[in-house]
């Protein structure tokens, strides 16, 4: 059997779905953690002036992560497979871990992820690409120089593109602003493209609050990776029903 870049993204998909559901089976619980969190599928409309555009992403509580899914099929032109990894490496790389959430006790990582489909079923966006330069927005992305800066900005690009897939208003002047016009240009939202900000994940922690009765969570710089043990029976199955739900939803894609 030839292994094809798809086979490999599913493999390793499965063995750390494996390796979660066996890690937990087999630890002792730390008391006081957030149990884990069914899978959800968020999707809503986000309105600014002339600007209108779809939200949507999974979201979970896994194993001590936060995690956020995104399901991008691309059409138009071939990006090929290495425009494909820098648009994907740029939103993961920036986004994941950029902060932890902490309970005042512990630190949770925050995971994003996207996957490319290849059909628009069941996906949360379609983006078109186009061959050549051109003016980037969530929905038509381009293989040559991303509006108007250098070929180098096509992972900030997308992962500022990403931000408006998972709910955010853009920080620059001229932008589709949030109703108050708020700017911000040292963000991966605003002019400069430079990384994501702590309110950024006020959506996400608010989910988590309301969905574990846990006290608000607050948002802190990345403190590192953070492997708490889970084994409760009824956290394993619920862990169970989000990572297989993530693992049916993965054998539809494809990169």
């Amino acid at each position: 059997m030839e292994w094809t870049s798809e086979s490999l993204m599913n493999f390793k998909f499965l063995t750390k779905v494996f390796s979660a559901l066996l890690f937990c089976t087999s630890s002792v619980a730390n008391a006081g953690l957030i149990d884990n969190i069914a899978l959800e599928k968020v999707n809503y409309s986000v309105n600014s002036g002339i600007y209108s555009w779809q939200t949507s992403y999974d979201i979970a509580f896994i194993n001590q992560d936060l995690v956020i899914d995104v399901d991008i099929f691309l059409t138009g032109d071939d990006a090929g497979t290495s425009l494909k990894n820098i648009w994907e490496q740029g939103i993961e790389d920036l986004w994941s871990n950029a902060f932890d959430l902490f309970d005042g006790s512990y630190y949770y990582d925050t995971i994003f992820n996207i996957d490319w489909l290849n059909s628009s079923n069941g996906s949360d966006q379609t983006v078109t690409v186009h061959n050549g330069d051109g003016a980037v927005n969530l929905s038509n992305w381009y293989t040559g120089n991303p509006s108007g800066q250098g070929f180098n900005k096509q992972g900030r690009a997308a992962a500022h593109e990403f931000g408006h897939m998972i709910g955010l208003y853009d920080e620059y002047t001229g932008g589709a602003l949030n109703p108050s016009g708020f700017i911000r240009n040292n963000s991966i939202m605003g002019s400069n493209l430079t990384s994501p900000q702590a309110d950024h994940f006020d959506n996400f922690t608010d989910w988590v609050s309301l969905n574990s009765g846990s006290s608000p969570l607050s948002v802190v710089a990345d403190s590192g990776s953070h492997y708490y043990q889970v084994s409760e029976p009824h956290t394993f199955a619920m862990l169970a029903l989000a990572m297989v739900g993530l693992a049916l939803r993965r054998s539809q894609k494809t990169i």
